[in-house]
């Protein structure tokens, strides 16, 4: 028993487990501390999402049990008092301000890590209703409260400072963590059979949202150019809200070689990430790709859009951060490709690039693979112990 009450305590707080970027940084910084001796918990607003079964079964599960996200304040203020963690991490805006204010009111002396993994210039654009918009008020007003604001990319660091006006010293770039050899091996035991994956098809794959942020409709209008050179394949795992819209246009475009196949389980995506031949994000705006990282790790060739986020970090990492490809213009980057946002026609040429040029392919595989070193999750944890 001794044992147990000398173990550090953490904290991570969830709105929901629905599948989100954030949400998976979280449930694997979770079990990184878990296997690092640590007592976790998981404090959730909602048990619902389709990630709930991910959960590590020795993760103490906190269910806040209120009807609203503001109602939150308080279990959470009780918990601070009963179990009193070093520190407790959120990573959505309305979880972030949250703890800020449970803090603020409890006088605690629980660390307050605040994460962000999406650049909020891009964020608050899309924000529709009276209540969201105040959100950016209230960041400016108690994120420097906070004890700490993570931030998932040097991007997306800079563009807090210029958004929010917070300062630079409030801010630490802590990338995404990624448990390497175990991704590896959860592609191995996947094994997917359909007629819709033809290995000896050139197959480019995208993973993400069925939603407007991924712009999956500028991917299959490139995808429509690249057919009329080669015979390939587009595979795109997700879901969301414009699979049928998606869908039509696949019909419009008359592509019998592009399969939306949805996404049952990390394991169905790094098969697919371990048997395609090129990797093509088409966001209009990101944290840090999850995938694209993932992706690397398996060193398949990127092309992605220069979206003012990590891509640019991951792809061009000496190159200027505040620098955004116009259209018309292609970037032959370090470590992939860059090409602008909504740009089709260079999206298809640089993929045709990649077809014909087996070495450069190679070349950036060898490069990306490399690259993807610096998530594992062993030098993650190191630099969040050191915020503790």
């Amino acid at each position: 028993m001794k044992k147990e009450i000398n173990r550090k305590r953490i904290g991570f707080f969830l709105i929901g487990l629905y599948g989100g970027g954030g949400e998976k940084v979280v449930l694997d910084l979770a079990k990184g501390f878990l296997e690092d001796g640590f007592v976790v918990d998981l404090l959730l607003f909602s048990r619902e999402g389709s990630w709930k079964d991910r959960v590590d079964s020795k993760i103490n599960i906190i269910d806040l049990k209120v009807s609203r996200i503001l109602f939150s304040i308080f279990p959470i203020m009780k918990y601070f008092r009963k179990e009193r963690p070093v520190a407790i991490l959120g990573t959505s805006e309305h979880a972030n301000l949250i703890l800020i204010l449970a803090k603020i009111i409890s006088r605690t002396k629980t660390k307050i890590l605040v994460r962000v993994g999406m650049t909020f210039s891009d964020l608050f654009k899309n924000y529709k209703n009276k209540r969201d918009k105040l959100i950016p008020f209230l960041i400016k007003i108690f994120y420097p409260r906070a004890n700490t604001i993570i931030a998932n990319s040097k991007s997306v660091a800079q563009d807090l400072v210029k958004t929010s006006k917070l300062s630079k010293n409030l801010i630490k770039v802590i990338y995404n963590p990624k448990f390497i050899q175990e991704i590896k091996e959860k592609s191995k035991v996947c094994k997917v059979k359909s007629q819709k994956f033809l290995t000896e098809k050139f197959t480019i794959l995208a993973v993400g949202r069925l939603e407007k942020q991924k712009d999956f409709t500028t991917l299959i209008k490139a995808f429509s150019l690249v057919k009329n050179k080669i015979d390939a394949q587009l595979i795109i795992l997700g879901e969301g809200g414009q699979k049928k819209e998606l869908k039509n246009l696949i019909l419009d475009l008359n592509l019998k070689d592009v399969s939306l196949l949805g996404y049952p389980n990390d394991e169905y995506s790094y098969f697919y990430m371990r048997n395609s031949d090129v990797f093509v994000s088409s966001s209009l705006w990101e944290g840090f790709s999850n995938s694209l990282i993932e992706a690397g790790i398996f060193g398949l060739p990127i092309i992605a859009t220069d979206c003012g986020s990590g891509s640019r970090e991951l792809l061009a990492p000496n190159s200027d951060f505040n620098k955004q490809l116009e259209k018309g213009k292609i970037e032959y980057a370090e470590n992939g490709i860059l090409v602008a946002k909504r740009d089709g026609e260079k999206m298809a040429e640089a993929i045709l690039v990649l077809v014909k040029d087996e070495k450069l392919r190679n070349n950036y595989s060898q490069k990306i693979r490399g690259k993807t070193k610096e998530f594992e999750i062993e030098e993650i944890l190191k630099q969040y112990k050191k915020l503790l």
